[in-house]
């Protein structure tokens, strides 16, 4: 509404009745954007200053006129635009709504993070004590709350000899890891929480932070103590691979005790004393301690045997 309708709005009541059919088309072809009413609001004010000219109750009529259509006009403006706007609003919300992809967000989720993404090894470390009468009990070990033992039976559907190459050919890949808790399970075996530090795997995978692993084995994962575990994986479920032997145990200075069966890893290793876990325990006087670089043999002669 341009301002120069206050004038013509004053001067047709000043000479007549308004005409109001004019003043709708006015109202009416205004631009849809302005709302500003302030034209309508001051001739008003002007209708109802004293004329001596004109009929005053007549121009306080016309003023009172002028600001009701004004007020409409303004309210059907505003709420036309708002409309307008809530519907743009809500066709482009359906429009996001139906493009929205619910299950990737789910999935996203749902998924967990990996921690730690597989791959040939790591830097490992040279050291290896080599003094004499070595004993497991004087190895600089994590603290444990858990025995040596676990009072399961010796699974006997596993070969009676641990045979390297015929371990190697079973792993899928190897986890690394911190063993945090133990839990019997129904099956017979105990499933272990880990805490994943490496892994090794052909293929690209990616773990967890902590993965579950299942073992049949006496021969304890001792809470606290990190270790090399070969694993098998079927349907999803990792179980260690012969476990009726000591698994492959880190010391805190990053040797490794294992038994002789792991020839790549016991060539340069020196004998070491080890506890007996159970009366017909075997493996007790057959325990190395080696050099945790000797892994890396280990992971060559496992890559060559599953090309």
């Amino acid at each position: 509404m341009n301002k120069d309708f206050e004038k013509d709005y004053i001067n047709s009541v000043d000479s007549s009745a308004p005409d109001m059919e004019k003043l709708w088309e006015r109202i009416s072809s205004s631009e849809s954007a302005d709302t500003d009413i302030t034209p309508f609001v001051s001739a008003a004010n002007e209708c109802r200053k004293i004329s001596p000219i004109r009929n005053n109750t007549f121009r306080a009529f016309a003023a009172a006129a002028a600001v009701f259509i004004a007020v409409i006009c303004a309210v059907s403006v505003i709420s036309d635009n708002d409309i307008a706007l809530s519907e743009s609003g809500n066709a482009a919300y359906f429009d996001e709504a139906e493009d929205y992809d619910y299950a990737a967000e789910e999935a996203a989720e749902n998924e967990a993070a990996p921690s730690v993404s597989s791959s040939m090894g790591w830097e490992y470390s040279d050291r290896l004590e080599a003094s004499e009468n070595l004993s497991y009990l004087s190895l600089n070990l994590a603290d444990t709350e858990s025995s040596i033992y676990t009072a399961l039976s010796r699974n006997t559907d596993d070969e009676e000899y641990f045979v390297e190459d015929n371990v190697l050919s079973e792993t899928d890949f190897f986890l690394d890891g911190k063993v945090i808790s133990e839990e019997p399970v129904g099956d017979g075996g105990i499933k272990y929480t880990v805490l994943v530090i490496h892994a090794v795997s052909e293929d690209s995978r990616d773990f967890s932070e902590t993965e579950e692993v299942y073992s049949y084995s006496p021969y304890a994962l001792r809470t606290g103590r990190e270790y090399l575990l070969p694993i098998s994986e079927e349907n999803g479920r990792y179980t260690v691979i012969f476990d009726n032997a000591p698994q492959i145990e880190f010391t805190l200075d990053r040797q490794l005790v294992c038994h002789n069966g792991w020839k790549t890893l016991t060539e340069n290793g020196v004998y070491l004393e080890y506890p007996q876990a159970y009366p017909d325990d075997f493996f007790y006087d057959r325990m190395n301690l080696a050099a945790e670089s000797s892994l890396e043999n280990l992971f060559d002669k496992w890559e060559s045997l599953k090309a």
